[in-house]
């Protein structure tokens, strides 16, 4: 999103716990992964104060993140499937 400092991420661990930060909003939640097969339950939403256009973009990642049901990796990319396919890079720091 142009001006923004933020850019959507999302880290899971091993045990499955999932952390979420987005152009103005945090979650947690939790994955459940088995082979290609993804499934993402949300849990608590932390909102900061950011244009209703932000706000707009957070609901509708957090709404795919949501819907997602399969993933795959190409290089340094992962790709989670769904209604609307989403792609993550890999921290690589």
């Amino acid at each position: 999103m142009r001006g923004s400092k933020r850019i959507p991420m999302l880290e899971i661990a091993e045990n499955g716990a999932a952390s979420i930060d987005l152009w103005c909003a945090s979650a947690r939640a939790q994955a459940v992964i088995a082979d290609d097969a993804i499934s993402i339950a949300l849990g608590d939403l932390q909102n900061a104060q950011c244009e209703p256009e932000r706000q707009s973009r957070d609901a509708e990642l957090m709404a795919a993140l949501t819907q997602v049901t399969n993933w795959r990796r190409h290089g340094e990319v992962v790709e989670l499937l769904g209604v609307v396919p989403l792609r993550f890079r890999l921290m690589t720091n």
